[in-house]
Parts: C-alpha cells; sequence; structure tokens
C-alpha cells in the first residue's frame, strides 16, 4: 500500500501567473513535470485537512465555527470579505461584549482557543460548513443554501452582529483612523474529529492547524520546513507580496520541503508525494514517475484533469 506525504501549497499556481518571470527551481520544475496530474476541487487546505485529521461533517448536536472578523466591500456582482487583522485587545473585547446579547439569544458562547483565533460554539440540526477563510476571504460571496436549519440560525446572528456593530465605538474610531471596520464574521466548522486520522503530523498552517491537529490528537509543528511531516501546509503562497518574495518561497519549497521528500520517493517504492494547490492542480509522484527522465521540465501552467 503507498504511503502518501501531502503538500498544500495554496495559491502557488496563481501566484506563478502573476509572476511569470520568476523560474522555477529545478527540482521543483522536474516534478511538476513528472508527477502525474489528479482531480482536484477548490475547497480550501483547511478542509483538507479537516478532512485528512478524520473531521466530518455531523448533522446535529454541538460544533464549533472559525469566526473571522471581517470588513465589506461591494465586488463586481456581490460583497467582498477582507479579514481584519489589526484589531488590538481592547477593541476586540469591546466588540465582543456588544454582541453577548446576540449570542446569548442565539444560543451561542464565543471561545478563544488559541490567541487570535475566535470560535463560536452552538448545538443545532442540519448539515452546514461554510466556506474556510483561503476559499470565500477577498473573493465574492457565494449565495448559500438555506434550507439547513443550523445555517438560518447563523445567518440570523450574523445579520444581528452586522447591526450591533455597524455604529459601534470601536468602528467609528476605526473610519475616523482610515482603519477597516468591522462589519462581520466569516463563518467555517472543520466539523468534528470522529475518524480515525490518515495523517501523523502536520507542519505549518498557522493557529487554524493547531487547533484542528490539537482535537485530533495529531503533532503539529509551527514550522512548515518540518522535515518529518506527512501533512505539510504552505499557505505564503496566498500573498508572497513581491517577485523577490516569490522567488524565495520557491527556492524554500523546493529545496527545503520537496528535495527530501523526493528522496524518499527515489528510496522507497511504497511512498508517493502529493503536491497540491486546491482547485487548480493535484499532482502525485511515485518512484517510476521521478524516473521519467525523458520528460522536460515545466512550469506552473494549469493543469486540470
Amino acid at each position: 500500500m503507498t504511503r502518501a506525504t501531502q503538500v498544500l501549497v495554496p495559491g502557488l499556481w496563481r501566484s506563478g501567473a502573476q509572476a511569470p518571470e520568476v523560474p522555477l527551481p529545478r527540482t521543483l520544475a522536474r516534478m511538476v513535470g513528472r508527477a502525474r496530474s489528479e482531480p482536484t476541487v477548490d475547497t480550501g487546505w483547511e478542509t483538507e485537512l479537516a478532512h485528512a485529521l478524520g473531521f466530518r461533517q455531523p448533522t446535529a448536536g454541538e460544533r464549533h465555527w472559525l469566526a473571522v472578523p471581517v470588513s465589506l466591500a461591494p465586488g463586481l456582482t456581490d460583497l467582498v470579505a477582507t479579514r481584519v487583522e489589526d484589531l488590538d485587545d481592547g477593541e476586540t473585547e469591546a466588540l465582543w461584549a456588544a454582541a453577548s446579547p446576540e449570542l446569548e439569544s442565539a444560543g451561542t458562547t464565543h471561545e478563544e482557543r488559541f490567541p487570535g483565533l475566535d470560535l463560536l460554539v452552538m448545538a443545532g440540526e442540519g448539515r452546514w460548513e461554510g466556506v474556510p477563510p483561503s476559499v470565500g476571504l477577498g473573493r465574492s460571496m457565494r449565495a448559500l443554501r438555506l434550507d439547513s436549519p443550523v445555517y438560518r440560525r447563523l445567518q440570523v446572528l450574523a445579520n444581528n452582529l452586522q447591526m450591533v456593530w455597524f455604529d459601534h465605538p470601536v468602528n467609528r474610531a476605526r473610519v475616523a483612523a482610515g482603519q477597516a471596520p468591522v462589519q462581520g464574521l466569516w463563518l467555517w466548522s472543520p466539523g468534528l474529529p470522529s475518524e480515525a486520522p490518515t495523517v501523523r503530523h502536520v507542519a505549518g498552517g498557522g493557529l487554524l492547524a493547531r487547533w484542528l491537529a490539537e482535537q485530533a490528537r495529531v503533532l503539529w509543528s509551527a514550522d512548515p520546513l518540518a522535515p518529518d511531516a506527512d501533512f505539510t501546509v504552505l499557505d505564503a503562497f496566498l500573498s508572497p507580496r513581491s517577485a523577490d518574495r516569490f522567488a524565495g518561497l520557491l527556492d524554500s519549497l523546493s529545496d527545503d520541503v520537496l528535495q527530501n521528500r523526493i528522496d524518499r520517493v527515489r528510496r522507497d517504492a511504497s511512498v508517493a508525494l502529493v503536491l497540491h494547490d486546491p482547485g487548480v492542480a493535484r499532482l502525485r509522484l511515485n518512484r517510476g514517475d521521478w524516473r521519467r527522465f525523458w520528460i522536460r521540465a515545466r512550469g506552473l501552467v494549469p493543469v486540470r484533469s
């Protein structure tokens, strides 16, 4: 049975299209050329990780939602939500205090499991997980189905919070200072850890990945370059900022993450390497694939199955 080591690189292909002048490092270019393409959907790295950790969506009972403070702006056809990342402790406490009556009315409690990671806890009927931040933030908001009771309750809560925070002193002060106001929450739930994880060591992904790994009782490392991880998240490609920054990230991906994993693939036919940019490309490399020397290296052209 083949064991797959997964490296998730959300935004890699999009960054490559935005900086086509940056060449791929040799190892990465060879892998992209020789690996085999597999189907992929844009579920987001958060959902991919949750699934690998054994999370599944329940149809009833208590569950947790990640609650990301966002600012809303008109897009081409709908609203676009953007994460508000510069809140200080006083602003955060004041906004959640104002939200307390609405949370109580909705039968919801607010938790901060890790600094900077807000969670809502609610028991309810129906299946709904929302859209993970890496997929939804910065893009036109999708129209969601209203046939889930728990979604309808969360939608009412979200609408009420927008009204509570609309003219809140924190937001008035932020607007006056040229800062983005907090106009709502972006909600996403991984489900519940109800099956055995298929991974043993997660690296990278920040507090969100740590939260998921700890619930599943799986080892987590903050450093995405941890060599022994069998599930690595390199989400820095979502915002590489400049061509030089992108080039540096490519070198690190190629030399620090992929090279030692490719070496394992070359030594052991039972090991495979998966490089995955959700919704764009999913490439699987086996030992036989790496030996296809006649196939030329390639760049980050779109790969779809």
